[in-house]
């Protein structure tokens, strides 16, 4: 008997925390506006417009204006912004580049460290706020960014790495054939919560196939949301 109560409590929690993370995150897929900045806010369980009390935030806003007044360049205000003024590191391979600290950009502001998904981030807010052509390219298991004709790889300071050099370092990776298109907003908060439902799908199933709903709602033609989720569900419970 309570162990009955108990896989009804579980899935009663599940249900729970899926209806409160989707009302939060979908409406802006369903109105077809995706903000950088507010799904920055959003998933951190924040204020869309959260960004507005940050200083870090305002502050580095202040100095990327003030540098590309004074030298007209705004793909190396951009970089100096990133890497010299907020001065944001590379947190390192495997978990520490996947962790939440590395995939969500208010947590990177904050601790000034970061794997390609959160540098990616904050620098396209960055972008939005500003209106610079600046894009996120995919890879298999990374990301890298595009000003105009210009390639920036987030985990060496803004390096150049060409197209070819690219394919090259990734070869053995899985594509999909949707790499080297531009993610527009909706792709990229996407994969983001795809990555955030990977953290969990080890220690809350739960909780993983919330973010996996989201990054479907977000990225649906992104075939690595199907197969996690299949895995997720095979460990639920079987008195569910």
């Amino acid at each position: 008997m309570l162990s009955r109560l108990s896989s009804k409590l579980f899935w009663l929690l599940f249900l729970a925390t899926l209806v409160v993370a989707l009302s939060l995150l979908l409406w802006s897929v369903r109105s077809g506006n995706v903000s950088y900045r507010e799904m920055a806010c959003v998933f951190e369980e924040r204020s869309p417009s959260c960004l507005d009390s940050i200083r870090d935030w305002r502050e580095g806003l202040a100095f990327f204006d003030s540098s590309v007044a004074a030298s007209r360049d705004t793909l190396e205000s951009l970089k100096n912004l990133l890497w010299k003024f907020w001065n944001i590191e590379f947190a390192g391979a495997g978990s520490a580049a996947t962790s939440k600290e590395s995939v969500l950009p208010l947590r990177v502001l904050a601790n000034r460290e970061s794997g390609c998904m959160g540098l990616s981030w904050l620098a396209l807010m960055v972008a939005e706020a500003r209106h610079l052509r600046l894009y996120a390219i995919l890879l298999p298991g990374h990301v890298f960014l595009r000003y105009d004709s210009t390639n920036l790889e987030p985990n060496r300071r803004g390096h150049f790495y060409t197209d070819t050099e690219y394919r090259e370092k990734y070869k053995d990776g899985n594509w999909t054939g949707l790499e080297f298109n531009p993610l527009d907003p909706k792709e990229f908060v996407g994969l983001a919560a795809f990555n955030i439902g990977n953290l969990y799908l080890e220690s809350d199933v739960p909780r993983a196939l919330t973010w996996y709903r989201m990054a479907e709602e977000f990225f649906p033609k992104y075939p690595g949301i199907e197969v996690n989720q299949t895995i997720a569900k095979s460990r639920l419970p079987d008195s569910i």
